[in-house]
């Protein structure tokens, strides 16, 4: 929990916002899950290493193969990397955190939509007092 809080804070995203994240992917440390284009997962927060490896190497001067290492088995270092790629992708939704938590998974429309009502669904489970 406490490296949650403090990715959170250091990219500027809601606490919660990273909390559904992780409810909805439901990944493991060391765990990795392959896509149907054939990318990978991996980690609690399922961190596509296709896409963000190459990114977050060249961003903190580091091998690929060290990078892809933390982002599987690190659970702190995974739970960062998302709360970065939120923060992008609420960048990319022009500071929309519900499109920008969406756009975690796809920018596609119907993944998106597909996604956050995963996303809702995570809420109703961690949040059921906030039912109505």
């Amino acid at each position: 929990a406490a490296c949650i809080t403090a990715a959170a804070t250091a990219y500027g995203v809601a606490e919660p916002a990273l909390w559904l994240i992780l409810k909805t992917e439901s990944g493991r440390i060391g765990m990795c899950t392959a896509n149907t284009n054939g990318t990978h997962d991996c980690g609690p927060a399922q961190v596509n290493v296709e896409t963000w490896v190459p990114q977050f190497a060249t961003l903190l001067h580091r091998p690929v193969a060290e990078i892809f290492y933390a982002i599987r088995d690190n659970g702190c270092f995974n739970i960062y990397a998302a709360a970065y790629i939120l923060r992008v992708k609420v960048g990319e939704a022009q500071g929309d955190i519900w499109d920008g938590m969406g756009r975690y998974n796809s920018a596609t429309p119907a993944l998106k939509h597909l996604y956050q009502r995963r996303l809702v669904d995570a809420y109703r489970q961690l949040y059921p007092q906030a039912r109505r």
